[in-house]
């Protein structure tokens, strides 16, 4: 978030400068749109760390673009999502996405072809200004 909001600002204060040509302005403007579509048509794992049920775990994140982001703790025990209305990753219930979210993290780390996920999907709220 930190850095689409750098993006933005940067953007912002460029498109007042005088002395940067309308050439350039519209080159950094589609660039920074190829950057947000490019964002939003990527799935991406990495590992990291989260709570779960008071304990620090070492977990593998899932980011399907900017629909979702899941996570599932080493060994597939823990799985749970980012909801957008709590502000805050919450566990699923055990075994009801446990397999989609393990796929999707093999999908992500081409380990197997791309294929259709089923994974929960919290409605956006509103636009980020």
């Amino acid at each position: 978030k930190e850095e689409r909001t750098g993006r933005i600002e940067r953007l912002r204060e460029v498109m007042e400068r005088s002395d940067v040509s309308a050439a350039e302005k519209f080159r950094i403007v589609i660039e920074g749109y190829q950057i947000e579509n490019d964002y939003g048509r990527t799935i991406e794992a990495y590992k990291g760390s989260t709570e779960i049920n008071g304990n620090e775990l070492e977990v593998d994140f899932l980011r399907i673009g900017r629909v979702a982001l899941m996570y599932q703790s080493v060994g597939g025990a823990h799985t749970g999502v980012w909801d957008a209305e709590q502000g805050q990753l919450i566990e699923l219930s055990p075994n009801v996405y446990q397999k989609q979210v393990a796929d999707g993290l093999r999908i992500a780390r081409k380990q197997v072809a791309p294929d259709l996920l089923v994974v929960p999907v919290s409605a956006p709220t509103r636009a980020m200004q």
